[in-house]
């Protein structure tokens, strides 16, 4: 599975740090730490449509996505459309973000592709976009699943090396709304890629397996939570399944 070439838990934590401090911290303007996915307290940044509620995040040459590139994040629509990251801070122009309701993304300009799945405004969902200069396709996911894959013409450079990207805005639109978890990784990845990177984020919900001596039975409990420094677990709840395993 690739690593993420960017990583914006975009948390209470971690604010707009990039997560392996690989780029230099965003610049917050006029957004709020608020709900994330699952309604767990302090995981996303609220975008409130303005001209100045958006993040700005200065990026120095390490970062490069010259021929794929795949970015994704969770979002919760808040009924006015705009970039969810990009915009004219890239060149060239690579950027997600939400037009007429729906997921698009655009490349270079004059490249856009546009899911036809409405984002209902209120819940979160997660989206992904890719491009694979092998094969010229951009591929586009909603909620880990593929919903629209088209070939664009040739694109011999996407040279994403920019001085700053931005979140949230691009000068002309204005996104409101909730952003959780922006990655960008320098590679297409697949359907199953982009599922696993879903897990590996914090807004999912984990397995813990309780191995309890033989013959009872151990229990695998799934469980979305999050920890406070206390160590207490807040808003939990469980699903319990049986598994028989052999008598040792």
């Amino acid at each position: 599975m690739p690593e993420p070439v960017l990583f914006y838990p975009l948390n209470a934590h971690y604010k707009a740090a990039e997560k392996e401090n690989r780029q230099p911290e965003g610049i917050l303007r006029d957004v709020s730490i608020t709900n994330g996915p699952y309604n767990e307290p302090g995981r996303a940044y609220m975008f409130y449509g303005t001209v100045n509620s958006f993040i700005e995040f200065p990026i120095n040459e390490a970062l490069d996505t010259l021929l794929s590139i795949t970015l994704m994040c969770w979002v919760q629509p808040g009924g006015q459309d705009g970039p969810l990251l990009g915009g004219n801070v890239f060149y060239p122009t690579v950027t997600i973000g939400i037009e007429y309701d729906r997921f698009f993304l655009a490349l270079r300009y004059r490249y856009s592709r546009i899911t036809s799945e409405v984002l209902p405004t209120g819940n979160w969902v997660h989206v992904a976009a890719s491009y694979d200069h092998k094969t010229w396709h951009n591929s586009l996911y909603i909620n880990g699943h593929l919903r629209l894959s088209q070939k664009f013409d040739t694109i011999s450079l996407l040279a994403t090396t920019a001085q700053t990207i931005r979140m949230g805005s691009d000068g002309i639109d204005h996104f409101k709304g909730k952003i959780a978890e922006m990655k960008v990784y320098d590679v297409a990845l697949n359907e199953a890629q982009i599922q696993t990177s879903i897990r590996q984020g914090s807004c999912t919900f984990p397995v813990i397996v309780v191995s309890l001596p033989s013959p009872m039975i151990p229990l695998i409990i799934e469980t979305p939570f999050y920890w406070k420094a206390s160590q207490e677990v807040a808003d939990t709840h469980f699903w319990i399944r049986f598994r028989k395993t052999a008598s040792r």
